[in-house]
């Protein structure tokens, strides 16, 4: 199951390489050395082993990790 994220973030891809996908249907590969701004309502896959670094509002991020956490821990 895949849900959008929602929050917005800003960042710097190091190295690796992602695949963002945002609700109207649109797609961009984001690789390493790029910088991005990603609105609310994406989802991203990861191709490569990605290292980014992220600025986010942290009550809307804290949500996302917090619901993260708990898809993670529910039983399979």
């Amino acid at each position: 199951m895949t849900s959008a994220n929602q929050s917005p973030h800003w960042g710097y891809l190091l190295l690796g390489k992602l695949v963002v996908s945002y609700a109207n249907k649109k797609a961009g590969v984001i690789t390493g050395g790029d910088l991005s701004y990603w609105p609310h309502g994406h989802s991203v896959r990861v191709i490569d082993a990605a290292e980014v670094i992220l600025f986010s509002p942290q009550n809307e991020h804290n949500k996302v990790i917090d619901h993260m956490l708990s898809v993670m821990a529910a039983p399979a």
